[in-house]
């Protein structure tokens, strides 16, 4: 619903199916205490001829019916809850299998083996499972279409355009067809676009040209800079009272409006180690001296190749002290929340945590990574995510904070659902619902705050020009 919060693990397993299937088991009790309830009052001698009559017929009898009807509707629910937690384990299980690499192919047969058990059992499964993800995929980009979710085009013409060339729907647009199939077509091309670039799974990603150095640094070659070459700035080093606290606080940490787009937090521990969090911007513009570019965003998403921005983020925290032994927090928005991702990605460092903000991908993490999404519904660049993954992503404790900020808005120029500032009110509201599942990371960032000592650098990064 719009402007309302919601807050789930991510993908299209809202419970897990064991739970159902317990909670099916429950219900079927209470199904049977009924039932017997009913025969207890029927086996009650002479209890039919003392009950009042009601319509010429005796009370008693209402009763019963009234008893088996409840009784007959706990075992249909007893059985939807059923089926339902068999489609969630087989949707489950096909994420599993898609996700599984070429070589893996033990687990591969014994993913599809159960598959086949369940599909057995029940032969709808499978259109239920289609319908299932069909519904959630529509539900993570519901406020991107003017009007209420999931309703058809305007009409029957419009509707066959769509379902046929959303390119050519958009084209009719631009010649005055009404804003909400305008949207909706461009919601159907964008969600086509994310289901093949949406969700990242770890993987080489192809190099880029030039090198990345720091400014008081010099090339291999013993020489400065060449034209192509990035070169990142660093800030003095400032001390900081404390740790972000929370997903709020992590969140204004990020150097929106300011010179630097990367900010490091280092965090000497009491027994001499080090802690790293890395606060990432979007992007800046398209400037040929700006690595925080769209051409940038191009290589990472569509490409799946570093970027200026990434290798500088990158160059950021190797100077700062971090390597693959340390531990690592990423939080990024936008062009910043990709970059995070793909950084986790990459094993330069023992990435803890990875925060993204309206960001257009999902990156796939390990079980020990914890990984908070924020989206809105009706923000393109993060529908450009697709959702993210159907199996979700990171740890157990992993979340996605979703709600529509500007319903209807999706194709807005000025794409209001994608500002920092809303996101931020977003965070806030979901730290203000009492959920449960916020405490997490809470828990994770209040590690830092042991720390015996804490600064923060900014660096700024920019491409020489010639």
């Amino acid at each position: 619903m719009a402007d309302e919060i919601e807050i789930t693990h991510g993908g299209v397993i809202a419970v897990d199916p064991d739970l159902l299937r317990a909670t099916a088991g429950r219900v079927r009790v209470e199904a049977a205490e009924v039932a017997d309830a009913r025969q207890d009052l029927l086996a009650i001698p002479g209890l039919v001829d003392r009950v009042p009559l009601a319509g010429g017929i005796p009370a008693l009898w209402s009763v019963v019916t009234q008893l088996q009807d409840v009784r007959d509707a706990l075992e249909r629910l007893a059985g939807g809850i059923g089926t339902m937690a068999d489609v969630f384990e087989l949707a489950d299980l096909r994420a599993r299998r898609a996700m599984l690499d070429a070589d893996d192919v033990a687990a591969a047969r014994d993913l599809r083996r159960r598959e086949e058990r369940l599909l057995a059992g029940d032969a709808t499964l499978s259109a239920l499972d289609e319908r299932l993800r069909r519904n959630w995929r529509q539900g993570v980009g519901e406020g991107f279409v003017p009007g209420a979710p999931g309703t058809p085009p305007g009409s029957a013409g419009d509707a066959l355009l769509l379902g046929s060339s959303p390119a050519l729907l958009l084209l009719q647009g631009l010649r005055g067809w009404n804003a909400r199939v305008w949207a909706q077509g461009a919601q159907r091309l964008m969600t086509s676009v994310a289901a093949e670039n949406g969700v990242v799974r770890p993987a080489p990603l192809a190099p880029a040209p030039g090198l990345v150095m720091m400014a008081d640094a010099r090339s291999p070659a013993g020489v400065g800079p060449r034209p192509g070459d990035v070169v990142v700035d660093r800030g003095p080093a400032a001390a900081i009272p404390a740790g972000p606290a929370s997903l709020a606080g992590a969140v204004s940490r990020i150097p929106a409006g300011r010179s630097s787009q990367v900010r490091v937090e280092t965090y000497r521990m009491e027994d001499g180690t080090q802690q790293f969090v890395a606060y990432i911007d979007g992007t800046r513009g398209g400037s040929a001296a700006e690595p925080w570019s769209y051409a940038s965003n191009l290589r990472m998403y569509a490409e799946h190749a570093e970027a200026d921005s990434s290798r500088a983020v990158v160059e950021a925290l190797r100077d700062a002290g971090a390597s693959a032994e340390t531990p690592v927090d990423l939080v990024g928005y936008s062009q910043g929340g990709m970059i995070a991702g793909l950084v986790a990605q990459s094993g330069e460092f023992d990435v803890r945590c990875v925060v993204t903000v309206g960001s257009p991908i999902e990156p796939v993490l390990p079980g020990d990574v914890l990984s908070v999404a924020v989206r809105h519904t009706d923000d393109p660049v993060a529908g450009l995510a697709g959702g993210g993954s159907a199996n979700g992503t990171g740890s157990p404790d992993s979340l996605v904070i979703s709600r529509t900020f500007a319903a209807g808005h999706g194709t807005d120029p000025r794409i209001p659902a994608h500002l920092l500032d809303g996101y931020s009110e977003t965070v806030r509201r979901a730290e203000a619902s009492g959920d449960a599942r916020m405490q997490a990371i809470v828990e994770h960032f209040a590690v830092l705050d042991t720390a015996t000592s804490m600064t923060s650098t900014d660096y700024t990064a920019r491409r020489v020009t010639g």
